[in-house]
């Protein structure tokens, strides 16, 4: 008999919006000066590769492959990215979003929940769960 495997079960929205979204350590950062905009240089990992075909790839291409990838993120996305230091739910972080560009909530919250969510495929942003009041 094989090993079951348990699918995550899906965390209720509650519980979803008092998740702290947290930044990768690795990822490094900077915001441009005047108009405040984030540039994120994402760290590549690699998968081992035999000697000989990286030197061949290294060859063909006339250089090394990059270690990095580089990310500008816009004004909202920059804020977001700011805003999210590890400290604040996301529920705080809608409510940040909704006065700072005058969003109503629902609308902030959508915009939020689907940035985090790509920053988070990107291993860019974890959640850190925080104790229950219940």
């Amino acid at each position: 008999m094989s090993a079951m495997r348990l699918k995550p079960q899906p965390i209720d929205r509650r519980r979803s919006l008092a998740l702290k979204p947290v930044r990768n350590p690795e990822a490094v950062w900077e915001s441009a000066e005047g108009a405040g905009l984030v540039t994120i240089d994402i760290p590549l990992q690699r998968r081992p590769v035999p000697g000989p075909f990286l030197w061949l790839a290294t060859k063909l291409a006339r250089k090394a492959p990059p270690s990095s990838r580089r990310m500008e993120l816009d004004q909202v996305g920059s804020f977001v990215w700011r805003a999210a230091d590890g400290r604040r739910t996301m529920r705080e972080l809608i409510w940040l979003l909704a006065a700072e560009y005058r969003l109503n909530r629902k609308d902030a919250e959508v915009a939020l929940l689907e940035f985090v969510r790509q920053l988070s495929a990107r291993n860019l942003m974890a959640f850190a769960n925080t104790p229950s009041s219940a």
